[in-house]
């Protein structure tokens, strides 16, 4: 819901037409499914000098597989700032930035929070155990530190970075919904939007030019590759691009066939040229970012209708469960590789097997999670008004009421 803004310089109060839904769903189902698979392919490595299950091409292209959790950070990107943006673009006020973090944070946090005391109560079973990487993670600062980065779950890595990035749009809604009234005209409303995706991108190119150039850090401090501001050009980028489809521009069928196929193309090329043993190979995840986001633009910039493939019910169905397999995958590995499930590490591609045997337990336990946990934590969000506020359940029980000379007025009933 929005709400008008008051003031000189408010545009009309016109309630826009309804926005489009992007069929974006199946996306993440793929990004999940291959995080699954690059896993499973790091799984195979085989002692004593950890070699990878293939090499030349097929190593390239399953190396490349991390490429979808930039796509995860670009679809967030564009999700979470879309309303923002086209609020801006109307001149109104969308949801505020306590909503914003609290929606996310009533999809994220019980799965989150279960995952991992769970895995940390197994792998810890003596105590005291490894206190202090259970309170990094609880905090989501697991990420600054290169010892503890990957412990308990390796993915989280990526829910703490989107953690930073949820409170970080949280806390710029007030200041965007402030210029926004201050803001003249429409092109000046949108600027106001388009300062925070701006930054986003200035501040990872900055810190690419420190970590690269004037002091170059080692490729195996993990603290400095995998951490937010590493990573904020690719929600800037996936911002910019919800700001264009705020801004009103659509493409024709033509220009969007052609961006999505050079999206896709270069994305292949990145990743067959990515190097892999050098710190140089970091700057890919944005560049990665830029692709993904010029495919995704034939989707974005675009009021439908769309492909029916987009909206194939498989991946659709697999990507609401995504942060589910997200997370959850890794233990299912741990635990089915203790008790012999899983083929030995080898030359190969076992990797495939080894997909797939952890792939069908996850999946059922994300569906499992989607309605018990994650369902919990939506309920939640029943305890908020449409504006963030804190829900008055006793609403229902004010009465009408006589007022003096005949008026109708209202009564308060009020518990004591």
């Amino acid at each position: 819901m929005t709400t008008p803004i008051t003031g000189a310089a408010a545009p009309s109060t016109r309630t826009p037409a309804r926005s489009p839904s992007y069929p974006l769903g199946w996306l993440r189902g793929v990004a999940a499914l291959s995080v699954v698979l690059f896993h499973a392919y790091q799984y195979q490595r085989s002692a004593p000098g950890w070699e990878w299950p293939m090499s030349g091409v097929g190593h390239q292209l399953m190396t490349g597989t991390d490429l979808f959790v930039d796509m995860f950070f670009v679809l967030s990107g564009v999700v979470l700032w879309l309303p923002i943006a086209r609020a801006a673009a109307t001149g109104e006020t969308g949801r505020t930035g306590r909503l914003l973090l609290y929606r996310r944070l009533a999809r994220l946090l019980p799965l989150y929070l279960v995952v991992v005391l769970l895995v940390w109560a197994w792998t810890n079973p003596t105590f005291p155990g490894h206190w202090r990487d259970l309170a990094l993670h609880l905090t989501f600062t697991h990420i600054y530190s290169d010892t503890y980065i990957f412990w308990t779950n390796g993915p989280a890595w990526s829910l703490a970075v989107e953690f930073h990035f949820y409170v970080l749009m949280a806390l710029s809604v007030p200041l965007v919904h402030a210029g926004v009234r201050r803001a003249r005209g429409r092109v000046g409303r949108l600027a106001v939007a388009a300062v925070l995706p701006v930054l986003c991108v200035l501040v990872t190119a900055a810190y690419y030019a420190w970590a690269l150039v004037i002091d170059p850090q080692p490729h195996t401090d993990w603290s400095v590759w995998f951490s937010p501001l590493s990573r904020a050009a690719d929600f800037g980028i996936g911002m910019g691009l919800a700001l264009l489809s705020a801004a009103g521009l659509r493409l024709g069928r033509v220009t969007r066939g052609s961006l999505a196929a050079l999206g896709v193309a270069a994305t292949a090329v990145l990743v067959l040229e990515r190097p892999l043993t050098s710190a140089g190979g970091e700057v890919w995840h944005p560049l990665y970012a830029v692709t993904i986001a010029t495919a995704l633009a034939a989707i974005v910039l675009h009021d439908g209708p769309w492909p029916r493939v987009l909206d194939w019910r498989p991946l659709a169905w697999i990507g609401g469960l995504g942060y589910g397999v997200y997370l959850i995958h890794e233990p299912v590995m741990r635990v089915l590789g203790s008790w012999g499930v899983l083929p030995d590490p080898r030359l190969g591609p076992w990797f495939l097997l080894t997909a797939v045997l952890v792939i069908v337990p996850t999946v059922a336990l994300a569906w499992l999670s989607a309605h018990t946990v994650e369902a919990a934590g939506l309920r939640m969000l029943r305890t908020l008004d449409r504006d963030g506020s804190p829900r008055d359940y006793y609403a229902h029980l004010e009465e009408a009421a006589p007022g003096p000379a005949g008026a109708t007025g209202r009564r308060q009933v009020t518990s004591t």
